[in-house]
């Protein structure tokens, strides 16, 4: 007769045999379909889709183009698609739709990307030359202009609110609590960042907002706005800054949510290391920052999406 003790393991071991946790070698049906679904992923997608808007891909010559095509379908193992969009847009629609598994995109567009579908996910953005990993949007007043009263200012806008340049500013302005009329009313567009600063310069208007670059831990604004502004001859002494915003990171790359970890993980070591490891190649997807890529994650790009719900009204948390 077993004891007491063999007839309990006994029977556990039985339980665990039915439920299929015992450490002999049984079968996990749903495990292996996971770990065939995750080892299949490129049989199961057939290509791997990467969006640009138009105005993008006239920037390259068709050499170019391929040997971008090539350097990704290399790095994951596919082939690989170039999906052209006639503008941004077109592009934030493609994402959230999933017609497309991967974009270059500004900080501004993934944010109304994920507020659609929040379906997209950011995995590595551009780092400056100068070390830098994004802007602060800043309001530059002559002396004498109080931040606080500006109603009867004249203060410029380097865009239209309905595009980034002015967006950025705008939405950036509000969040800090600063009057909503204001802002919408009594600001004037002045075209571009450029001339917004020989308007500026010549002394037509009494502020605007301009930028700088910002890696977070810098003790004083530089470069940006206030480098051209030295340039134009004006005097540091003749305005100051009234007002900065927090750090909005650069664009990231990002991919569809559900993409499979694994092809992830290849995508973000593969650009983290193409500056160093192919510069020229790196040069083609990015001629603006020069500093490479740098892994980010959801948690940067809250403040683009608080921006977005600045605008619009309507909040969306990551």
């Amino acid at each position: 007769m077993l004891s007491a003790r063999v007839l309990s393991r006994t029977i556990l071991l039985g339980v665990l045999a039915v439920m299929g946790l015992s450490g002999s070698a049984h079968s996990d049906p749903l495990g292996d379909r996971l770990a065939s679904s995750q080892t299949n992923w490129r049989k199961d997608m057939g290509r791997f889709r990467i969006g640009v808007a138009a105005p993008r891909i006239t920037e390259l010559n068709p050499a170019e183009i391929a040997r971008l095509k090539s350097a990704y379908a290399t790095a994951l193992g596919m082939p690989v698609e170039l999906v052209i969009l006639r503008d941004i847009p077109a592009l934030i629609d493609a994402q959230a739709t999933e017609r497309i598994d991967y974009a270059m995109e500004t900080a501004a567009a993934y944010a109304a990307a994920y507020a659609a579908c929040e379906c997209v996910e950011p995995l590595v953005a551009p780092v400056g030359v100068d070390g830098s990993l994004g802007i602060r949007s800043i309001l530059l007043l002559r002396k004498g202009v109080d931040e606080k009263d500006l109603k009867s200012a004249h203060i410029a806008l380097p865009g239209d609110a309905a595009k980034a340049s002015g967006f950025i500013p705008i939405s950036t302005y509000m969040l800090a609590g600063n009057d909503t009329p204001v802002v919408r009313d009594n600001f004037i567009n002045a075209g571009s960042t450029e001339n917004a600063e020989k308007l500026f310069a010549s002394g037509k208007i009494d502020g605007f907002f301009g930028w700088v670059p910002a890696s977070g831990n810098e003790r004083q604004p530089r470069g940006g706005t206030l480098s051209r502004l030295t340039r134009q001859g004006l005097a540091k002494d003749g305005y100051r800054i009234a007002w900065e915003s927090s750090l909005l990171r650069y664009g990231p790359h990002a991919v569809r949510a559900n993409l499979a970890p694994e092809a992830k993980l290849i995508l973000r070591r593969f650009l983290v290391s193409l500056s160093t490891r192919d510069p020229e190649t790196y040069d083609l997807l990015d001629r603006v920052h020069g500093g490479g890529f740098v892994a980010v994650g959801t948690d940067d790009y809250r403040l683009p999406l608080k921006m977005l719900s600045a605008i619009t009204g309507q909040a969306k948390e990551l």
